[in-house]
């Protein structure tokens, strides 16, 4: 291969290489800064607000990318503000409350999803008995965690009501897995 054409190879794969970080980290520093303001947001809501009587909160007026509320696992350091919907936009800068679902609260499985290499990350140590809190401007609920499982990506079932309280946190799995994973 001719020297100069070698070099400009190498020359490509590195501007290849800064450009995709650049990219990632970039993207990163977005989804921090949108939880900040968030949360900050969040906290004023809930500090303006008078009345605090337990309320079932109600999804009708929400549509994707509204502030839910913030999702917390104490023991495991995560404290993310959940979004409704999971579209990628949603997901890029929080949790996504999954359309269909109840909203803490009400009687049925609450699910939040969130990729597992930014905001879940930290699930991969989650173990039975964790507490899990989720705060909305109105009341905050708490849950325990029960079992994890890992299921296929069409799997639903665990996301089916049975009519009490239940949350359900969904991410991608492995963990460490490079591409789209192929488990949840």
């Amino acid at each position: 291969m001719h020297p100069s054409v070698l070099r400009f190879a190498q020359r490509l794969v590195l501007w290849l290489g800064v450009a995709a970080l650049a990219y990632a980290g970039g993207t990163g520093a977005y989804a921090g800064i949108y939880q900040r303001y968030q949360s900050w947001k969040f906290n004023r809501e809930i500090a303006v607000l008078e009345d605090r009587a337990p309320v079932v909160e109600k999804t009708i007026d929400l549509r994707e990318g509204d502030l839910v509320g913030k999702l917390e696992v104490p023991r495991l350091g995560i404290s993310v503000m959940v979004l409704q919907g999971t579209e990628q936009d949603t997901l890029t800068v929080g949790a996504g409350h999954v359309p269909g679902t109840p909203l803490p609260g009400a009687d049925g499985n609450v699910a939040i999803a969130a990729h597992r290499d930014t905001f879940f990350r930290k699930l991969e140590r989650i173990l039975p008995g964790d507490s899990i809190r989720v705060v909305m401007v109105r009341r905050t609920y708490d849950y325990f965690v029960d079992s994890t499982e890992i299921v296929d990506p069409e799997d639903t079932r665990v996301m089916e009501s049975r009519a009490l309280p239940e949350l359900t946190l969904i991410t991608c799995y492995p963990f460490y897995f490079v591409g789209a994973a192929p488990k949840r």
